[in-house]
């Protein structure tokens, strides 16, 4: 069955290729088994390397035939009459009956064209006809017939029927031995009867006997004797509405009913009573499938439907229907009803799929393999319909997602082939679904027939192995003992396969064979142990990841491993101290430096954990970094911890201990309470001062020293404690003057000198009283000290206005005795702070008006406080007329002045004598300088110009422009100075 199959589907691929081969033969029923009914040698000139084998090995003629090489033998016994039941002659015909076969011609094996074979099965004549009387037993025919017919009369016979299928060709004749009032005739197909020719008369003969003869076409002959009776009374017979066969055309689909009839048919007698009355029945020559199909109502000739039909059955039924009055010594009368099924396409398109041997199919699934090439044919699909016509034609289509294409076409019949359209990967996508739908082209109803298979692409190794990383970098510490733990692995590789199985069962190995002796790697976990001790300072591996996958062959991949060996940062000192820090020492001091190395020499880094200071990251120097205070700290040292890493991160820790040297910053202090103190001689003997030191020192102490009082006699000791010896005298108040000493020594220690307040009063004499008798002291006191802080404050306002009118004056007559003296008879003035341009200013051209007043300051007054704007006259550039203009004032706060270059101020006052009426720029003693100066008067910078140099008047007729110069001015923030032009 396989190797069948495997030819099936090779057919179809040839037939791509190829075309058809068409022959004819033929062979005679009832031929001996294993006849050889052709062979390949008289259709074609063949080889002995071809054969020939069924195209499609479900075909049900592959039970009555088979193959045998390249000849075509009976396998069982050939009966044309069966083949004519079972409707396995071409389109159900048996006149003659011919069968359509195809076979695969191959050569070598492999296919190469289509034979279609059409076989004619020869007909025997081995049976002789035969009648068949419900009423007799087979050698005897039975009929009745009333003395009353009319000459013409028809009285059917039952008909023979030939076992070799050819009833309608079938030949009768009586064998006349006596003169007889009938004659034989025929109608219809294989319909005989007895037509009578001569009035009947049962008085005269009550009966006939006459010998039937059928005989076939091979002159075999089949003689019966009919009995005709003449029977009498009954002179009229039921005649039928209409005289040929009722014809009815219906549908497969109509169902059954007892209620609707399929036709009516109807017969009258003209006779009364009984003998008028007419039954209807079935003929006694119908069949049985007949009476289970049909019905037929006895009294009113309707015929039901009591089973479904089929087309693919039984296409056409007839029907012989008697019709029989009720009298007595009635006479049946015959008629047919011929009922014609219409096919409908009431059968769904049966799928049958042929796969190759090279393909698995299983519960409707393909698996392929992954390198399946394009155009290859995966299936035939095969296709039955019961039904005719367009209703059995079908047409089918695949649908399927977007990335999986097919291609389908039709091959002969209702056979289909797909065909690959592109590669597949199954690591990419390793199950598609897909729709095979089969419809038939049928008019009024068209059926489908729908099946949902799965495409399973199977693995080859196409696949190599990948790492997880393409490239592995660790670092490992020269201080710690790896190869000591040989159960740790230092790393541990990891690569994945995209395909499955063995294919993507991977293996490690270590490439690098001169480091074989210092690492040992797991071939299944990818797990790298070290094995000896490393010293050396980099490492470079090899891995190799390979799968076990055999077909088409084994795939690996190889990665680097780069290991690099760190050493830590070791301190040069296990503890770090620093002491005797200075609490007032600035912040960005430096305190000292830490020191750490390594054994490769890297680059280290520092770092502290605290904010107090800072360190150079680079160089390791502490630094101050916030502001000291012995004072507000817990403790005089303070313990850190100092960090050294390198570029790898591997870091040290060192102790680190800072020790502030404290200063004596503060006086001593006496508490609030110790100020002003309330004392009842009668019940207290001593009294204690309470002072503080706001520095924390350990070596100072407190000590007092009093100032002995006038009265009342009090034991005064340098702890601050009073006692109080004559407590009569002591009554009233007593200012009692100290000195407080906090008796450190570095740098120097410090005293506070201060006066505290006794009061003493007694049980007999009061407070208030010793307050009251005081009062008026106090006052006197306290209006003295508002009247001297009241002169101290006027004497403080009179002196800054004097300082301030100095200054005023002394900056006058310093403006006076420089600027204005040296050019005082030779240059003009301007009558505002600055002289500003907002464009392009030909300065040289620019004549200021000459000064005619001697006393300059009023020039100063004018400049600082008067116009904002500047009188100039133009001259032509041909010495012509002046023109004059107004050059206004911006409101920003720069602005531009022009002075006279310092290296010819003394050029100028030697001919200032000569010079007194000139007044024109163009004289060789006016060299300007153009400068640019802030508002504040703080720096004087160089004003951009043509060649971004100073600008200079070389002699009489060279004019020059100062460009892209901008000038602004702030009234309110500028200081006053005068500026000109020479």
């Amino acid at each position: 069955m396989i190797r069948i199959n495997i030819l099936f589907i090779l057919f179809f691929i040839s037939l791509t290729y190829s075309s058809r081969l068409k022959y004819r033969a033929s062979v005679k029923e009832n031929v001996d088994l294993y006849y050889t009914i052709t062979s390949l040698d008289q259709m074609i000139s063949v080889n002995y390397h071809q054969s020939i084998e069924f195209l499609n090995i479900n075909s049900p003629y592959t039970t009555y035939f088979l193959v045998d090489g390249q000849k075509l033998r009976t396998s069982r016994l050939i009966d044309r009459e069966e083949f004519c039941r079972i409707k396995l002659c071409e389109n159900s015909r048996c006149h003659p009956c011919e069968i359509n076969m195809d076979f695969v011609l191959k050569e070598n094996g492999q296919p190469r064209d289509i034979i279609s074979l059409i076989l004619t099965i020869e007909d025997i004549n081995e049976f002789r006809p035969q009648f068949l009387d419900g009423l007799g037993d087979g050698h005897r025919i039975q009929l009745n017939i009333s003395e009353g017919v009319p000459v013409g009369h028809i009285l059917p016979i039952p008909s023979a029927t030939d076992k070799d299928g050819e009833d309608d060709e079938l030949i009768y004749w009586l064998d006349k031995t006596t003169k007889i009032p009938f004659e034989l005739i025929s109608f219809g197909s294989n319909q005989i009867a007895l037509n009578v020719t001569e009035p009947l008369d049962r008085e005269t003969q009550d009966f006939y006997e006459v010998k039937l003869t059928a005989s076939d076409q091979g002159n075999l002959t089949t003689t019966i004797t009919i009995h005709i009776s003449i029977s009498d009374v009954n002179d009229n017979v039921p005649i039928f509405d209409q005289q040929n066969p009722y014809i009815l055309n219906i549908s497969e689909n109509i169902l059954p009913s007892l209620i609707k009839p399929l036709l009516r048919i109807h017969a009258t007698d003209h006779d009364a009573n009984e003998n008028g009355r007419v039954v209807y029945n079935f003929s006694p020559q119908v069949s049985e499938l007949i009476r289970q199909t049909f019905q037929l109502n006895s009294y009113t000739g309707e015929l039901f439907l009591i089973q479904s039909l089929d087309y693919e059955q039984y296409k056409d039924y007839r029907i012989p229907i008697t019709a029989q009055d009720s009298g007595p010594v009635s006479v049946p009368v015959y008629t047919a009803i011929i009922i014609n099924i219409e096919d409908e396409n009431d059968n769904k398109p049966i799928i049958n799929i042929r796969t190759s041997d090279y393909f698995q199919f299983h519960n409707d699934t393909l698996y392929i393999s992954e390198e399946t090439p394009i155009n290859t044919l995966l299936m035939h699909i095969l296709v039955q319909d019961f039904d005719s016509n367009l209703n059995g034609k079908v047409q089918c289509w695949i649908e399927t997602s977007n990335s999986l294409k097919f291609n389908i076409t039709n091959t002969i019949n209702n056979m289909f082939s797909i065909y690959t359209t592109h590669l597949f990967d199954r690591e990419k996508q390793s199950n598609y679904s897909f729709r095979l739908i089969v419809e038939d082209f049928g008019i009024k109803l068209r059926q489908q027939t729908i099946r949902d298979l799965h495409l399973i692409i199977t693995d080859i190794n196409d696949s190599p192995p990948i790492f997880t990383q393409s490239f592995y970098k660790i670092s490992l510490q020269a201080d710690e003992e790896y190869y000591h733990h040989q159960q740790q692995p230092i790393i541990k590789f990891q690569a994945h396969d995209a395909d499955l199985n063995e294919n993507s069962q991977l293996s490690y190995n270590l490439i690098s064979n001169q480091y074989k002796h210092l690492f040992s790697l797991n071939e299944q976990t990818g797990e790298l142990f070290l094995l000896a001790k490393l010293n050396e300072l980099n490492y470079n591996l090899t891995i190799r990841a390979h799968d076990h996958g055999k077909y088409p062959s084994e795939l690996y991949t190889d990665v680097q491993c780069y290991i690099k060996i760190y050493y830590k940062p070791i301190f040069e000192k296990k503890k770090y101290l620093f002491d005797k820090i200075n609490e007032t020492m600035p912040i960005n001091t430096s305190i000292g430096f830490v020191k750490a190395h390594t054994y490769d020499k890297s680059l280290i880094f520092y770092s502290i954990s605290t904010k107090m200071f800072r360190i150079n990251s680079l160089t390791g120097e502490i630094f101050v970094n916030e502001n000291l205070d012995y004072d507000t700290y817990n403790d005089s040292c303070e313990n850190f911890f100092v960090i050294a890493y390198n570029e790898d991160q591997l870091n040290s820790t060192c102790p680190i201990e800072i020790c502030l040297q404290p200063i004596n910053e503060y006086s001593p202090e006496i508490y609030i309470e110790s100020r002003l103190i309330y004392i009842n001689i009668d019940n207290t003997s001593s009294i204690h001062i309470n002072g503080f030191d706001r520095d924390r020192s350990p070596s100072n102490f407190l000590s007092f020293q009093f100032q002995k009082p006038s009265k009342c006699n009090l034991t005064c000791l340098s702890n601050g404690t009073i006692y109080i010896n004559e407590k009569n005298s002591c009554l009233g108040i007593i200012d009692l003057p100290l000195s407080m000493n906090d008796n450190d020594k570095y740098p120097s220690f410090k005293i506070t000198n201060l006066t505290i307040r006794l009061i003493f009063y007694s049980n007999t004499v009061s407070l208030q009283q010793i307050l009251s008798s005081s009062s008026l002291n106090y006052k006197l006191a306290i209006e003295i000290i508002i009247i001297s802080n009241i002169f101290i404050f006027i004497s403080i306002i009179i002196c800054l206005v004097l300082c301030i009118a100095y200054r005023q004056r002394r900056q006058t007559s310093l403006n006076k005795s420089t600027q204005f003296k040296i050019i005082k008879d030779q240059i003009g003035f301007t009558e505002n702070h600055s002289l500003l341009n907002e464009g392009l200013v030909d300065m040289t051209n620019i004549n200021l008006k000459v000064n005619t007043n001697s006393d300059t300051s009023s020039s100063y007054n004018d400049s600082c406080y008067g116009s904002s704007e500047m009188d100039v006259h133009h001259h032509q550039l041909g010495g012509g007329n002046k023109s004059t203009g107004k050059i206004l004032l911006s409101s920003t706060d720069k602005y531009i002045i022009l002075c006279k270059d310092q290296n010819n101020i003394n050029h100028d006052e030697t001919n200032s004598s000569s010079s007194t009426s000139s007044s024109s720029p163009t004289g060789n003693n006016i060299n300007l300088i153009t400068k640019y100066q802030l508002n504040k008067r703080v720096e004087t910078t160089q004003l951009k110009s043509v060649n971004q140099n100073l600008e200079f008047f070389q002699n009489d007729n060279e004019y020059k422009k100062i460009l892209t110069t901008t000038t602004t001015f702030n009234y309110r923030n500028m200081t006053p100075l005068n500026e000109y032009y020479l």
